[in-house]
């Protein structure tokens, strides 16, 4: 066998491939000329035979010439046609190989360059969806960031309800994951107590909104609220048992739940996830969730300021007449020193009926204008020791110490008379009527609210030409 692979041609190089087979095609010219050239050359030796054998040989040469030349134009053939399907893009051929010549280097070397071609695609193309991702996630991300600098531009302003901020809170950190969803619990009541679900977003059979957290309990949520502590949980994830059945439960495949706290008060519990599955939250994930808590935190922090400013207040910003809250305290203060001494206080409340029309038909900045100009005539016509207020919309009171009830009466007539007088008039007649209510300590009540009330059940038109 080896003898045989010795004496092949099949493994030689192409240049000696070539050389054998044009010198083997080149023989059949010689042999005609030596053929021809016999009679001249050997006579007696020409005959039939000679020619046979001349001829014969010259078939035997000529085709293995011919195979020879042929093995290799095919080969070549071959590898160009594979060659140019591959260009084509069909990287999954392979270019078979016989020979270990030229062309079968050529074939090796073409099978290497394809299948790093089509290693570079694979990997071209799975960067590609790693990309896809990628990009992805930064619009989640970038959507994220956006949302955040809404509700902090809404928190800035404060001139939305805190209701309204606390909606639009959860539903954009809800909204981070496909399948979103998120609820916020708060206490039921302003003075702590048990927490409830006071703002959802996108629940289905979850079951969260019937939750109530107990102030004494010692469930998941309520342990998260007095540890403030973070939790999360997600499917796949080791869990305590606890957790695990709060999850299971509620039919939960991942959640996370972050307490909104400050100094020395929590003040709710924010819990989202969503539906993925073979879900992780991430550390940018989490970190994320926990800016949007921030900020809800900020915005309820934010209310209780401000509720607590106005509690603290005294003035009504309109008109600069004291508040409801104000003077009432005074008007306590005034019915204890009456008690005390036996002298009389009394109060007065002037009512613009039918304001709300006149509102509707002549815009917000005319009816301001109209409020601060009655305003302007109860605080002109107080008494030194007493004190004008704005206790409602449209609503004013007179705190009158040392005055009985016929005295407060002389004054309601005289200041709704200069109210008439003020020029309130719309196309020559009057824009709209005042009733005025009194009452007196002790005589219509011993309490602030007593009072407040008498005063406001007794509203009637002093007299008929009223503006």
């Amino acid at each position: 066998m080896s003898i045989l692979k010795k004496l092949s041609i099949v493994n030689e190089s192409l240049r000696r491939k070539l050389m054998i087979s044009f010198s083997l095609m080149t023989i059949i010219p010689l042999l005609a000329c030596v053929y021809l050239m016999s009679p001249y050359l050997v006579p007696e030796h020409q005959n039939l035979v000679n020619l046979a054998i001349v001829i014969f040989t010259s078939i035997i040469l000529s085709v293995l010439g011919l195979f020879i030349a042929r093995s290799v134009v095919n080969s070549v053939i071959g590898i160009s046609s594979e060659a140019k399907k591959i260009s084509e893009g069909d990287f999954d051929r392979r270019i078979d190989l016989v020979n270990d010549d030229e062309i079968g280097s050529l074939g090796r070397s073409i099978n290497v360059m394809t299948k790093k071609i089509k290693t570079s695609l694979d990997e071209l193309k799975d960067f590609g969806q790693k990309m896809k991702e990628i990009n992805v996630e930064v619009q989640k991300k970038i959507s994220a960031l956006s949302n955040l600098l809404q509700l902090d531009d809404m928190i800035s302003a404060g001139s939305v309800p805190i209701d309204s901020l606390l909606e639009l809170g959860v539903e954009k950190v809800s909204s981070i994951f496909d399948t979103g969803f998120g609820v916020l619990y708060m206490p039921r009541r302003m003075d702590g107590g048990d927490f409830i679900a006071k703002m959802c977003f996108n629940l289905e059979n979850e079951g969260l909104n019937e939750i109530i957290i107990k102030a004494d309990g010692f469930g998941i949520l309520e342990t998260a609220i007095k540890s403030r502590k973070m939790f999360q949980a997600c499917e796949g994830m080791k869990l305590s048992v606890e957790l695990d059945d709060f999850r299971r439960s509620h039919n939960i495949k991942n959640l996370i739940g972050i307490p909104l706290f400050s100094d020395r008060l929590a003040f709710g519990l924010l819990l989202t996830g969503n539906r993925l599955n073979d879900f992780k939250y991430t550390n940018d994930d989490i970190e994320l969730i926990t800016v949007f808590a921030k900020h809800l935190t900020i915005a309820i922090e934010k209310d209780m300021l401000d509720r607590k400013a106005k509690e603290l207040a005294t003035k009504d910003d309109l008109t600069g007449l004291f508040n409801k809250r104000y003077v009432l305290t005074q008007l306590e203060e005034e019915i204890k020193r009456a008690i005390f001494y036996q002298r009389p206080c009394s109060f007065i409340v002037f009512k613009v009926e039918n304001f709300k029309s006149f509102r509707e038909s002549n815009g917000e900045l005319v009816s301001e204008e109209a409020i601060k100009r009655i305003a302007k005539v109860i605080k002109d016509n107080i008494i030194p020791i007493g004190k004008a207020a704005r206790i409602d919309g449209a609503e004013f009171a007179m705190l009158l110490p040392e005055k009985n009830k016929r005295e407060a009466s002389h004054i309601a007539v005289e200041v709704h008379r200069r109210i008439e007088g003020a020029n309130l008039l719309k196309n020559g007649k009057p824009a709209f009527s005042i009733s005025v209510g009194f009452s007196e300590n002790p005589i219509d009540g011993a309490t602030s609210d007593e009072i407040l009330g008498k005063a406001i059940a007794s509203l009637a038109r002093p007299k008929e030409s009223v503006i």
